[in-house]
């Protein structure tokens, strides 16, 4: 009876620590794919950035939704969002670039929701300065799809943008998921 139960508490320990171990493989995996978002987009890749979304996702921005890989990608490639077009090679350049902070990233098997903070910082070249931007944060719902984690759907919201501002709102952090 004893060894049932120290083989039933070894038992439960080792689901714990691989469910510990699974939510942080996302974790870091989910993060990733957050970084390579934005410096696709601040060095403006637009093979990078459309990697990041499934073959049907969303990006949900202020100019309204752009539905498809393929359709983000041209998007990108249109310079609808090129955040550097006026630098010039070997000169200060005018350009942006995009942090994000504050993190909640729920798991819930293949599928994901997170809530990201994001603040961007801008080179004025005329004065030569780096000064800070906008800010306000992302809604990301993302699939697991053979194995990489990529966004089926990305909100943008920026606090500096009256129809796309979500404060004094309620709070958009996601259901706690599986781990």
């Amino acid at each position: 009876m004893k060894s049932r139960s120290v083989a039933a508490i070894l038992l439960s320990c080792l689901a714990t620590t691989a469910m510990a171990d699974g939510y942080g493989d996302d974790r870091a995996a989910i993060e990733n794919l957050q970084g390579r978002y934005v410096l696709a987009m601040d060095f403006n890749d637009p093979d990078e950035y459309a990697g990041v979304f499934a073959e049907d996702g969303v990006l949900d921005w202020a100019g309204g939704e752009v539905v498809g890989r393929e359709a983000i990608r041209k998007f990108m490639m249109d310079g609808i969002y090129n955040l550097s077009r006026n630098a010039q090679a070997a000169a200060w350049p005018a350009t942006t670039r995009h942090f994000i902070t504050n993190q909640v990233i729920e798991v819930y098997g293949d599928t994901a929701k997170a809530v990201t903070y994001w603040f961007q910082v801008n080179n004025n070249a005329a004065s030569r300065e780096a000064a800070y931007g906008l800010f306000g944060h992302y809604e990301d719902e993302l699939a697991r799809i053979d194995g990489e984690w990529l966004f089926s759907r990305r909100t943008i919201y920026n606090e500096g943008i009256q129809t796309r501002a979500r404060a004094g709102m309620e709070n958009p952090a996601p259901e706690k998921g599986q781990y």
